[in-house]
């Protein structure tokens, strides 16, 4: 007998794959928050001439939106994981819908910054 045998009793394997979600989760919440504020840290160095306003807010709601993503999955699961309730369908939608809105966030940033630079 072991260390190991004693202690918290055996989760199914399954419960694993909500726990890896949930730290992916938290780790894309945080990411947005850094993204939108380095954006935000750089556009108020940038000539207002060389990028568009409307450009820069709709940059900030796709990063913000991506945050937000982020945070209801790992909301869900921590209500799901707490009320010992399976999780709603709408988790896959945001595993999904949250890295993607962050990558198109990030990628308009840099085409704006690029294009500001000619």
């Amino acid at each position: 007998m072991t260390d190991e045998d004693e202690g918290l009793p055996a989760q199914p394997h399954h419960r694993d794959g909500d726990l890896l979600l949930y730290d992916f989760f938290k780790h894309l919440t945080s990411l947005a928050l850094l993204t939108l504020g380095g954006v935000l840290i750089v556009i108020q160095d940038v000539d207002p001439k060389d990028v568009k306003p409307f450009m820069v807010i709709i940059d900030i709601v796709v990063i913000s939106l991506s945050g937000i993503l982020a945070f209801s999955g790992s909301s869900e699961i921590a209500k799901a994981r707490y009320t010992g309730v399976p999780a709603t369908r709408s988790l896959e939608f945001l595993r999904r819908a949250a890295p993607i809105t962050l990558t198109v966030g990030v990628g308009m940033f840099l085409a704006m910054f690029v294009d500001s630079l000619s």
